[in-house]
């Protein structure tokens, strides 16, 4: 009787382990699913915004004006010669937020 007992034993404990690793297999299978919907939704994301980029970007191309080119010359020569962005803001009559963002696009050409 010890043997068929043991034996019982021996085929439980197989199968919870096969029932295990079944489980545990389609647990990995479910996070990798999922993992690969994110991944999808995060490069559709990324396409969406370099395309709102682009667009963007050509708006911007397409609303420059040589008014517009020379009061960021100006502004940059300014810059330069030390002068404070109170000072330019006075000076030339543009918002100190449009003057900020012209100062930080130059630098950021200046490092490349």
């Amino acid at each position: 009787m010890q043997s068929t007992e043991l034996q019982f034993i021996f085929s439980l404990f197989s199968f919870v382990s096969v029932i295990g690793i079944l489980f545990y297999i389609i647990v990995a299978k479910t996070k990798a699913e999922n993992q690969e919907k994110l991944v999808d939704e995060l490069e559709y994301k990324i396409e969406s915004l370099q395309d709102y980029l682009f667009e963007l970007e050509e708006r911007m191309d397409a609303d420059k004006s040589p008014a517009q080119d020379e009061l960021k010359r100006k502004i940059i020569e300014m810059y330069e010669d030390g002068k404070e962005i109170l000072l330019i803001e006075n000076t030339l009559d543009v918002p100190r937020a449009k003057i900020e963002m012209v100062i930080k696009f130059y630098k950021l050409q200046e490092k490349n």
